[in-house]
């Protein structure tokens, strides 16, 4: 049985569930590979717009399974494992493929998010967390350094440096509710009705087209590096420019012209 599952819940809104909810979902190199594998899937669909991306069980992801977390595969066994890419990188690339992945995805954090699945939730574009959620950058807590799957990136990009280097160099765990005050997540909903405000917020963005949702998604990520405002500006203008001719965005585009205006071609 695969450790991550694939399911399309809606027209264009897939969940991708992390399924090895005996371990809170802890990250294996099998989990790994499979999520690999999962957000090539999504990334490959183009009906697809919105991904949530949550737990079985419990948890959202403990963090690495430090009792079992298996064999990487050899290099050239698997797309993302080439010759060039240790076993390391291959699960802290999996930040990466998030980011590429051109479907917004959102973390429905639903438990614990630790170590790795902290980093998992901080890559993804939107996270809204359960009540009963708890955070927390575990990585120093196993004696090794508190960097690791690109948690000094993500994290003081969401937060800013000082809580940053607080919960990295503390390792200490926040619930959600001091995640929402941080800005670390969006939104925090009963653990009971996490599913559904996910849902409807999903729904959405879905409503928006395609392109625009790609692309906006695209042009965030670039302008967070962003050296200058002009910079910014060049990028956001080549983007509007080019989306008028998408013929997603021309239709939906019309469609809202009659409707504002009640014209009727």
């Amino acid at each position: 049985m695969s450790t991550v599952e694939i399911e399309r819940i809606e027209p264009h809104i897939t969940i991708i569930r992390l399924n090895r909810p005996e371990r809170l979902n802890a990250l294996s190199f099998e989990l790994v590979t499979d999520l690999h594998d999962a957000l090539d899937t999504v990334g490959n669909d183009p009906q697809t717009k919105v991904v949530i991306l949550t737990g079985a069980g419990r948890g959202f992801c403990a963090g690495l399974d430090l009792k079992d977390w298996g064999t990487p595969p050899e290099a050239g066994q698997h797309p993302h494992r080439n010759a060039g890419t240790d076993a390391q990188t291959y699960m802290s690339n999996l930040t990466v493929h998030m980011r590429n992945t051109p479907q917004v995805i959102i973390a429905a954090i639903n438990g614990a998010a630790f170590g790795g699945g902290l980093a998992l939730a901080c890559a993804a574009d939107i996270r809204i967390a359960s009540s009963a959620a708890r955070l927390c950058s575990a990585f120093i807590r196993t004696g090794l350094s508190g960097t690791d799957i690109g948690i000094t990136y993500l994290l003081p990009r969401l937060i800013g440096n000082a809580r940053a280097f607080d919960l990295i160099l503390s390792g200490r765990d926040i619930d959600a509710a001091e995640a929402l005050q941080m800005g670390l997540v969006s939104q925090v909903a009963p653990a009971a009705h996490l599913d559904e405000r996910v849902l409807a917020y999903a729904r959405v963005l879905a409503g928006h087209t395609r392109s625009g949702l790609f692309s906006t998604k695209d042009v965030l990520w670039h302008n967070i590096e962003a050296p200058s405002l002009q910079s910014a500006l060049a990028l956001e203008i080549r983007n509007q420019n080019s989306m008028q001719h998408a013929p997603d965005v021309k239709e939906h585009m019309d469609a809202y012209r009659r409707r504002t205006t009640g014209a009727d071609t």
